[in-house]
């Protein structure tokens, strides 16, 4: 039996009904960690039924097919695509979630031949398939009530194409076949313990998102440099191979003129970057792209330019676990961002710098533990050889950064990895303060004081910034003379508050001969566990369909309940949605109502309206309940309670 979590969801402000309490308890691996065991409990199946008072929504027609599937071919599986995720496709008329079958072309066509995957979005990969083996896919639309349409169907082979650039990735291209060894290029950012690469291959990189909207940034170790405009003025680009702009995901590629390990305020989600954000570093570019579309932000001394003369259209629709190429290109005349070749934004912006560090950042869906995928990556310009270092991370006697006269908590570090190093720098990454001077942080190494530089000349003093420091570690403390710990070991700066506080420290090492530094860890794969079935928000509303501004109802009349079953973040953990038979809705404690939604099979979510009569309502508060049942019916049901008053 899977584990059982509860969350606690957020009142909607607008949507729900001010002064009304929400609990959401799902059946998925959640961010809690309270488990909840009560034994084997009954089935429950959900029967239409409606109390005197309640008006049930009805069936209507089957939901309308797909009018075009396109089967994609990559290594060993098949990208499927319809509807929005296809440039200029619309949603079928009634579809709630999709059913995508699929078997080899040369099966016999019979059920066990088939693989099923219950989706909420009009893309989904299909792994595990043979190269050059012909594969015939089915789609079909879901409707709120679990009705199925005709199918529509395609089919594809999967294989290698010759359909991206890697070709033209001179700078650095990488395919991440060994997940251990991806410190040799990269950098990992991202607060321990939320962040991990985990050992899964024939993947690329798998990062582990534990912690819910947790940002993982990973820095290429060499830098990138533009190259002579081309005949179309392009003088450099990013590509990304990934998952992780799937539905709630989001993906930033960002160049700043220096080796930075984050930039901006990390908090902040793609869809709030500003066009000009002083929280960036000088020169920076930042490009992000999420479900609203893609989001180009630059620092305000960047150089601005009319928008390059290319029709671009609206980023098409992307699922969870299917990863996507996504290109940031610069020209002579502006930037320029490909989705699978397609052009998907432009902005008049182009860099000062001749040579910059290339950034990606990775971003689950808020509130949900998540797995993001890097299958590949580069960019343009000459190649160079990432210097040969070695990272130990360290952790500061305080996480807080202290002012210059501040007494310092007796904590240090042990002096371990110093003692084989000839040299060493020590890095570190902060949230900067409103008047902090980000030119004055001092690294405290016991006794001694070393100044720490910016890694870019323009460092932003905004409050909330990104700052990378670095400082050489004196040459004092290497070898093995010494004592056995440096204590204390701080971070200070002029006008630090109790707001400065550290995000990252670590040390950079030139290790001595004979000395091989420990490749970084990885992460054992958490199991992945059952399908997650949608989750559940429930709005009171007026009879024309309005969300109450107040808990307070009339004594008579009629309120709409709006049930809203959303599949649209299930996917994350399974790349399948669990298939649910229907919901109930309790008031006070008693059955009023029941939808079923397993018409044809298992529903996928979708939005329901019940009418309730308030006139047979005793005055008082009232406690009401939407249940959310699996096919199963014997776990625990994924709910939504409304408290309201009838004066």
């Amino acid at each position: 039996m899977p584990t059982r979590r509860r969350v606690l969801v957020w009142l909607g402000a607008v949507a729900l009904i001010a002064g009304s309490v929400i609990t959401l308890r799902v059946t998925d691996d959640s961010l809690s960690s309270g488990t909840e065991s009560d034994g084997p409990r009954t089935p429950v199946t959900v029967e239409r039924f409606a109390a005197d008072n309640v008006v049930l929504p009805a069936e209507g027609r089957e939901p309308a097919p797909p009018a075009r599937v396109v089967a994609s071919p990559e290594r060993g599986a098949l990208r499927v695509s319809w509807a929005q995720a296809l440039p200029g496709g619309q949603a079928p008329a009634g579809a709630a979630g999709y059913e995508v079958r699929w078997r080899p072309e040369n099966g016999n066509g019979t059920d066990r031949d088939f693989g099923t995957r219950f989706v909420a979005t009009p893309d989904v990969r299909l792994d595990g398939l043979t190269d050059d083996r012909a594969h015939v896919v089915e789609v079909r639309s879901v409707d709120a009530f679990g009705q199925r349409s005709e199918p529509a169907v395609t089919t594809g082979t999967p294989g290698e194409t010759d359909e991206t650039p890697a070709a033209l990735l001179t700078g650095l291209h990488d395919e991440f076949t060994d997940p251990a060894a991806y410190g040799d290029r990269w950098h990992l950012a991202g607060y321990r313990g939320c962040v991990d690469v985990v050992d899964e291959r024939g993947q690329g990189l798998p990062i582990e998102l534990s912690c819910g909207a947790d940002l993982a940034m990973l820095r290429a170790r060499q830098p990138m440099t533009l190259t002579a405009p081309s005949p179309s003025g392009e003088v450099g680009r990013v590509a990304v191979w990934t998952d992780t702009a799937g539905t709630g995901g989001e993906l930033t590629i960002t160049l700043a003129p220096g080796p930075v390990d984050r930039v901006g305020a990390d908090t902040q989600r793609a869809n709030r970057f500003p066009p000009r954000d002083a929280a960036l570093p000088g020169g920076t570019i930042r490009v992000g792209v999420d479900d609203g579309g893609v989001h180009v932000s630059a620092a305000p001394d960047v150089p601005g330019v009319a928008p390059p003369e290319l029709e671009v259209f609206p980023a098409p629709v992307r699922g969870p676990n299917v990863t996507h190429l996504f290109e940031v290109v610069l020209t002579t005349s502006g930037l320029r961002v490909y989705q699978d070749g397609l052009p998907v934004a432009v902005a008049g912006v182009v860099p000062s710098w001749r040579s910059a560090s290339v950034l990606l950042g990775f971003r689950g869906p808020e509130r949900r533990r998540s797995r993001v995928h890097l299958a590949a990556a580069g960019f343009t310009g000459p190649a160079s050889a990432a210097p040969p270092v070695a990272e130990v991370p360290v952790n500061a006697g305080t996480q807080r950064v202290l002012g210059l006269t501040e007494q310092a908590p007796q904590l240090g570090i042990a002096r371990t990895p110093l003692r084989q190093a000839t040299a060493a720098r020590l890095v570190a990454t902060l949230m900067v303060a409103e008047g902090m001077d980000p030119r004055g942080v001092v690294m405290q190494f016991g006794d001694l004081r070393v100044p720490a530089r910016p890694v870019v000349a323009a460092p932003s003093a905004e409050d909330g910034a990104a700052l990378t420091v670095v400082a050489d570690v004196p040459a004092a403390l290497l070898g093995a003379g010494g004592t056995d710990s440096i204590t204390p070991f701080v971070l200070r700066a002029p006008g630090a508050t109790q707001q400065v506080r550290l995000v990252e420290t670590y040390l950079q090492l030139t290790p001595a001969a004979g000395w091989t530094p420990p490749s970084p860890a990885l992460e054992r794969p958490r199991p992945t566990g059952a399908d997650v079935p949608p989750s559940v928000d429930a709005v009171l509303c007026n009879s024309a369909g309005e969300p109450l501004n107040s808990a307070v109802v009339p004594p008579r009349g009629q309120i709409v309940l709006k049930v809203d079953l959303d599949a649209s973040t299930s996917q994350w953990a399974t790349g399948t949605i669990g298939g649910v038979q229907g919901f109930e809705v309790w008031l006070d404690g008693g059955l009023i109502a029941g939808v079923p939604t397993r018409a044809d099979g298992p529903g996928l979510g979708g939005q329901h309206a019940l009418s309730i009569a308030t006139g047979g309502l005793a005055r008082g508060a009232h406690v009401l309940e939407v249940r959310e049942y699996t096919m199963a019916g014997d776990e625990r049901p994924v709910s939504a309670v409304l408290n309201f008053t009838v004066r």
